[in-house]
């Protein structure tokens, strides 16, 4: 929304005229920022002062201001959703006037990828133009929109396999379709390393970091990930593998069909609904039943917090926003629930941390966590 679309908005909604759409357009644009699940916060305060905040701003004068369906944004609501619109902050000048002023920001990531080919070229992707990128072995390559790499397959095998390697930066995601028609989401910080054509009587891939799966099944040709020691076989499936190095443990949650687990001598069968979480130090695999929309809910442009630690979060937000993190002094031993928009400035995310007993400072691209 532009902010003079914003602002008339705003005034329509103060002045009691605002109609069922133009509310549900401003809660629709409200959710991009959404977060809840922050204790210790007063929602009903919260929903006052934003109402109070718009009729002092725009009109001095007591007005009857009709009632809105709120989302829940439980907290820092008015710093979100009616002071900060897309970056900009709202400063009262004069008796009915609104100014916007720019502020700082990290933002947050986009699509950025880069493509190495067998050969060793490298492709920054998010500076290429839309269109072909030409062919490798046994497949055309594409680029039909931002974000997205398919893989189309040629009429005739290849004689040699050749294999390319997609990989995020911090900051980045990216999405590519595999020649076989596999779909491949990547997480900021990630890579899937992969055959232009498959070949033979298997399909395998590997990668670093997070990526969510949904394999074209062909019980003659399994498709394997290979990951840190471990391989997944699929089954017919839907899953996520969050792999990262800086975390102690690789999970893989099975949203759909089944998948097969294994490290060294250990393996398992998943079912939907269910996790395998694997410590990067020894060959033992548990299995827990998990939330699947929130393991993946990355995938949809959200951040899920599942009663995870600060130092989670922070290497998540580390990832995405690409910056560096600093301890100064012990890790707090909070634990944080929640949703937040992957569309969100880094600043809108850390006042609701503030706001949660999670302190920190911005300096640049480093944030510096403060003891509690």
């Amino acid at each position: 929304m532009e902010k003079e679309e914003i602002i008339q908005l705003l005034e329509r909604i103060s002045d009691g005229v605002a109609s069922e759409n133009e509310i549900r357009q401003y809660n629709d644009w409200c959710n991009e920022f959404q977060i809840d699940g922050v204790s210790n916060v007063d929602f009903e305060k919260i929903k006052a002062s934003m109402l109070a905040e718009i009729e002092n701003k725009i009109h001095p004068q007591p007005r009857a201001v009709r009632s809105i369906v709120w989302p829940r944004i439980a907290v820092a609501a008015s710093i979100i959703c009616v002071l900060l619109l897309g970056g900009y902050l709202f400063n009262h000048q004069s008796k009915n006037q609104l100014v916007l002023t720019k502020k700082s920001e990290v933002a947050p990531g986009g699509n950025k990828a880069v493509l190495t080919l067998a050969d060793g070229k490298t492709i920054v992707l998010n500076s290429l133009a839309n269109g072909s990128l030409g062919a490798q072995a046994g497949s055309n390559i594409s680029k039909p929109e931002n974000g997205v790499l398919v893989y189309s397959a040629a009429k005739a095998e290849p004689k040699a396999v050749q294999y390319n390697t997609l990989r995020t930066p911090r900051g980045g995601k990216y999405k590519v379709v595999l020649s076989d028609g596999t779909i491949v989401w990547l997480n900021a910080a990630s890579s899937i390393t992969y055959p232009t054509a498959f070949n033979g009587n298997t399909r395998t891939v590997s990668i670093t970091g997070e990526a969510y799966f949904e394999v074209i099944h062909d019980q003659a040709k399994p498709f394997t990930v290979s990951v840190m020691g471990q391989t997944i076989e699929d089954l017919g499936t839907k899953f996520d593998i969050n792999a990262y190095g800086d975390e102690p443990v690789v999970k893989t949650t099975l949203v759909h069909g089944s998948v097969r687990v294994t490290k060294g001598s250990h393996h398992v069968l998943l079912r939907p609904g269910q996790q395998a979480v694997v410590s990067n130090y020894k060959d033992q695999i548990t299995v827990q039943n998990v939330n699947t929309e929130n393991e993946v809910a990355w995938v949809s442009g959200f951040m899920s917090l599942d009663n995870i630690a600060v130092k989670e979060l922070m290497n998540r937000l580390s990832r995405w926003y690409n910056i560096d993190i600093v301890y100064s002094g012990n890790v707090p031993e909070n634990k944080i629930s929640g949703m937040i928009s992957r569309k969100a400035n880094l600043s809108d995310v850390l006042s609701v941390l503030e706001a949660s007993g999670i302190h920190t400072r911005l300096e640049g691209k480093k944030i510096i966590v403060l003891p509690n």
